[in-house]
């Protein structure tokens, strides 16, 4: 079958998904989660693995509960992102809280981009409805898809309300562009995956060795942009609330290692408060640090 054929006919299914109403897009999720934990078993023993590293002062059967929660939010994340093919404005101001975006607002004010740090936690996908909030042009930096025509399709969806999709290699030639032009942006990157392996940026985060993307760092200090962290909390199935902490005012003064030390620090004290609400699945640490590159403490 011609793969373009498949991923139309998948893109199809998906829209009519996402027409169905919360009450039963829930419903699918729970289903969801019994094939994907029980009969299919997708990457159990990744998730585990990769809790047992990060928490070795827990038991098994404590490891395997969190297992069980992430999984159950797993199915309703992914649920969530189809529903927010069809979401409208309401939805999202229903359901994604913005506590505090006037801390990033005033920079605008004030003609000035920022740099919001993100993660793989709760529901990202819907951060793409912050140019509702944010006075900014928002750069939503990301990893283009293998299967062009579906990254299309993903990034016609996650731009409804105005946020930029920026590919991760052109995000230093767009801040470029932006700062000619004087056009303050808010630049947001979920720097916690892992990057190509050429990257030699390595540190400790949840208690393993993990290669880090340098971006983050290097382009707070080259620009000397304010930087936030982005804190999302699950108030209850489908409802989030988001804050802000300025890390970072002048980030000038900082290293790219202290930027990207603290940036752990604040992933790590959200992660350990509810560690079911993080990606465990996204194999983070399969590589491993070579003997000639230094861990960064």
């Amino acid at each position: 079958m011609n793969s373009n054929f498949s991923t139309n006919i998948g893109i199809f299914f998906l829209k009519i998904i996402a027409k169905f109403p919360f009450w039963f897009i829930y419903f699918l999720s729970d289903c969801f989660y019994l094939i994907v934990y029980y009969i299919v078993g997708y990457r159990k023993n990744v998730v585990f693995q990769n809790l047992k590293n990060s928490f070795p002062e827990k038991s098994d059967n404590e490891l395997k509960e969190i297992s069980k929660k992430f999984f159950h939010h797993f199915s309703d994340i992914t649920m969530e992102t189809i529903k927010a093919i069809s979401m409208k404005e309401k939805d999202f101001r229903e359901r994604y809280i913005i506590k505090d975006i006037d801390k990033i607002n005033k920079y605008y004010e004030q003609g000035k981009s920022v740099v919001v740090l993100t993660m793989h936690y709760n529901n990202w996908e819907w951060g793409s409805c912050f140019p509702l909030f944010n006075k900014h042009t928002g750069l939503a930096v990301y990893k283009p898809l293998h299967n062009a025509q579906f990254d299309s399709f993903m990034n016609k969806t996650r731009s409804v309300f105005g946020a930029e999709l920026t590919p991760n290699s052109n995000v230093l030639r767009r801040v470029l562009m932006a700062k000619k032009q004087n056009e303050p942006v808010s630049i947001w990157l979920a720097g916690d995956q892992t990057p190509p392996v050429f990257h030699d940026f390595w540190i400790t985060f949840l208690n393993q060795e993990a290669m880090f993307y340098p971006g983050p760092a290097f382009i707070s200090k080259k620009f000397n942009y304010p930087v936030f962290f982005q804190n999302t909390v699950k108030t209850t199935r489908g409802k989030y609330e988001v804050s802000f902490d300025l890390l970072f005012e002048n980030p000038k003064e900082f290293s790219e290692v202290e930027i990207i030390k603290f940036y752990i620090q604040k992933m790590e004290d959200v992660i350990r408060k509810k560690p079911e609400f993080y990606l465990w699945s996204h194999k983070r640490w399969k590589h491993k640090r070579p003997v000639d590159i230094e861990l960064q403490d």
